[in-house]
């Protein structure tokens, strides 16, 4: 699906949201309104009705208005640097995506694609919960809700760091790895060490 069509379906399923949302508010309004019934919502304002006339069409187009702008604001891009390439990276990043929830629904040969594993999670996000990562050389780009974007991002690079300050303190942690300003060393105080028995 192309990015405009996917912003258009966004934009439908939103408003249908908003719908829902602004209707169970309206319900919990007149259900706490001391002598107020769910018919005086859909009554005429001068028949004892809660909405002024027109106040449902304003609050249709005004919700049309917010899904129009909704996606743009939440969904986005964000680069991720690494070093190397994806490859390299690969059970870093996908471990990273598992720890918080995710789980992997499609993969080609540019990207792949996860999803949250909570069903409840993905409901009430109307199923637009899904991220995407570019394979490839630096940098990756991370693609969807902005929220989980910024999460993702930030865990994927520490543990990046991680990996590679790990790599470098497992090799200086090598006990048989001395290098070779220690070999030298080692070799003269074990000459002058020597010398000192020869002299005695």
């Amino acid at each position: 699906m192309s990015p405009k069509a996917r912003r258009v379906v966004r934009s439908v399923k939103y408003f249908f949201v908003f719908i829902i949302l602004g209707c169970l508010a309206l319900a919990i309004v007149t259900l706490i309104t001391p002598g107020a019934h769910i018919a005086d919502l859909f009554k005429p304002f001068d028949q004892g009705g809660m909405l002024k006339e027109g106040a449902w069409w304003q609050m249709l187009l005004l919700f049309g208005a917010i899904a129009v702008v909704y996606p743009g604001l939440v969904f986005v891009k964000k680069e991720v640097m690494i070093e190397g390439d994806f490859e390299d990276h690969r059970d870093t990043i996908v471990n990273q995506f598992e720890s918080l929830g995710y789980v992997k629904t499609a993969e080609d040969e540019d990207k792949l694609t996860f999803r949250i594993r909570s069903k409840y999670t993905r409901f009430m996000r109307a199923y637009e919960d899904a991220v995407t990562i570019t394979k490839g050389t630096a940098p990756l780009i991370l693609s969807g809700n902005r929220k989980d974007i910024l999460r993702l991002e930030s865990h994927i690079t520490y543990a990046l760091r991680d990996d590679i300050g790990g790599g470098a303190a497992q090799k200086h942690d090598d006990p048989y790895d001395f290098g070779s300003g220690d070999t030298t060393d080692t070799q003269s105080d074990n000459a002058g060490q020597q010398n000192r028995e020869d002299n005695k």
